[in-house]
């Protein structure tokens, strides 16, 4: 799985946030089991679900060729407003 991940535990409604792009694992174990091995805990609302794949390849964030000079850099940021 590859998303965002809400980075405050506590965030209040409608605070917003700068999110982390992240992946978890889900298994099939007689029915959809989310876990996020990076902060030991299981998938919950603070993921914020955007692809499922095979493995990291399928579901990867960003993706393809760029081409550019020497001074050219990238920045992205993502905001994340919990609504409910």
């Amino acid at each position: 799985m590859s998303g965002y991940l809400h980075t405050k535990e506590d965030g209040a409604l409608r605070e917003t946030v700068r999110g982390e792009s992240h992946a978890w694992i889900e298994a099939w174990t007689g029915g959809w089991w989310g876990y996020d091995p990076t902060n030991a805990m299981p998938v919950g609302p603070r993921h914020v679900w955007v692809a499922l794949g095979r493995d990291y390849a399928d579901v990867a964030p960003l993706k393809g060729i760029y081409s550019s000079g020497a001074a050219t850099a990238l920045e992205v940021t993502v905001d994340i407003t919990r609504l409910a």
